[in-house]
């Protein structure tokens, strides 16, 4: 195991996972065996990977295990690390995905934003253990519940008491009920969006505690026709309720001043802008990056850039707003761009069993990028964090492969003034030389521009020994 590598999985009896330089690699269960075979001869499976909703599976079936061979996902995100858009596409899906299991004669086991990847902004199901074979006489789907954990209840206390959905980093199996309940005031209790999920569950919960030994009769299943087609009409019924749910559950579209800086902004002429994008495309042009990292990407107008320019994009932003605008918009126009909601500054720890199930943001993004973009980024780390010049630029040595480009913002500028608070003695003097003084050993300048308001466009060449 490497420091961008977790451990292999080890919690699904049906087999485990571990992941290698360019593959994940599955070994499946004995037991298993016969039914992951079917699952992937199946019509329905091989649709779902043609569409790009599953991923897909190269069989090596030659020796005493079976292995499945899956592409890895370039840099693979968490739900923590999510807009609420993504998370709401993330759940469609899953749902999408078990009602159509249904008239193939599966369904999916597991239900939750873990097994779901993104592909640029597409959601992709990862977990192809996730399916099993359907019992046709029953109409209950043993997932429902951590369904309504995983995905609903954390929609849903986010839109009704403002739970941030990186909270998740924390919940593996999601909420309860019963501690939802217990957060929210009597009025939303009984509100129609949390009636259903949060408060009768919670009040069954309480009289069932109060007396134990009260208990229900099983339900009987007729192997009738008509009772077949009855269990499949209630799955079916269950999982368009779950689906109007979650789309009531879904927090109300933000913004933030960030999300609507690209209008708001003072300190750019439109000739200024114009000229900035101008020379950003000619520098992407120039350098022709597959891979590029847009770090303090905001709304997208740069990624969208690359994007069209034929790049797979990275987008890091930490305003959740922008970040979901961004996502929604490459959505839309579908752009191949990755949105991560996450803040390079303090990046996403790496989390589970001795630390090694979930990645720490950083390893998943070193080394991956042929260029990486900050524009107008670098005197927010300086004055918001207090991150020293030669740091950050040590870093974008170490996430990019082979291009930098740079915006460099004078002490002068009216946004660096706005974040100076006074504090000139540390960064009133601060100027170009100092930025190309970091970059010495790291970067090699290429190209030189500066801009009619006072900022400097850079671009740089990386130098592989430091």
């Amino acid at each position: 195991m490497t420091a961008a590598s977790p451990q292999a999985t080890f919690r699904d009896p049906a087999g485990s996972l571990s992941l290698k330089a360019d593959q994940a690699v599955r070994t499946i269960a004995p037991a298993s065996r016969a039914e992951v075979l079917d699952l992937l001869q199946s019509a329905f499976c091989q649709a779902m990977q043609q569409r790009g909703d599953l991923i897909a599976a190269e069989i090596d079936d030659s020796g005493p295990q079976l292995i499945l061979r899956h592409p890895r996902i370039a840099v693979p995100t968490y739900p923590w690390e999510w807009t609420p858009s993504q998370w709401i596409v993330a759940a469609e899906l899953t749902l999408d995905l078990c009602e159509e299991a249904l008239a193939a004669g599966w369904i999916l086991k597991d239900a939750t934003p873990l097994n779901i990847l993104f592909n640029g902004p597409r959601p992709i199901l990862v977990d192809i253990l996730s399916f099993e074979r359907r019992d046709p006489s029953t109409s209950i789907w043993l997932a429902y519940g951590q369904y309504v954990r995983t995905f609903l209840l954390p929609l849903l206390m986010d839109r009704l008491l403002h739970w941030p959905l990186s909270l998740s980093l924390f919940r593996r199996d999601g909420y309860e009920p019963a501690e939802c309940f217990s957060a929210l005031p009597w009025r939303s209790r009984m509100s129609r969006t949390a009636l259903w999920p949060i408060t009768l569950p919670a009040l069954l919960e309480r009289r069932k505690s109060a007396n134990p030994a009260q208990s229900s009769a099983a339900p009987s299943k007729k192997s009738t026709l008509h009772t077949l087609e009855v269990a499949t009409h209630i799955l079916r019924r269950t999982l368009k309720a779950l689906r109007r749910r979650t789309l009531r559950a879904a927090p109300p579209l933000a913004s933030s001043n960030w999300s609507d800086y690209p209008q708001t902004l003072t300190h750019y002429t439109p000739q200024q802008s114009q000229q900035k994008h101008d020379w950003v495309r000619q520098a992407l042009v120039s350098a022709q990056p597959v891979q590029v990292l847009d770090i303090g990407a905001n709304t997208g107008d740069f990624s969208a850039l690359a994007a069209s320019l034929g790049a797979s994009v990275v987008a890091l932003e930490r305003d959740q707003a922008a970040a979901d605008r961004l996502f929604r918009m490459a959505r839309q126009r579908n752009l191949s761009i990755q949105t991560i909601h996450a803040d390079l500054a303090r990046p996403t720890p790496a989390v589970g069993w001795l630390n090694a199930e979930s990645l720490a943001l950083l390893p998943r993004l070193e080394a991956q990028f042929d260029l990486v973009l900050m524009l107008a980024v670098i005197h927010h780390l300086l004055l918001m964090e207090q991150i020293p010049l030669p740091e950050i630029l040590a870093l974008c040595h170490r996430l990019t492969r082979r291009h930098l480009i740079l915006e460099w913002v004078p002490v002068q500028d009216p946004m660096f003034q706005s974040l100076l608070r006074g504090r000139d003695h540390l960064y009133g003097s601060l100027c170009e030389d100092d930025l190309l003084a970091a970059c010495a050993n790291r970067f090699r300048l290429i190209d030189r521009h500066p801009l009619g308001n006072g900022r400097i466009l850079l671009r740089f060449e990386k130098i592989e020994e430091c």
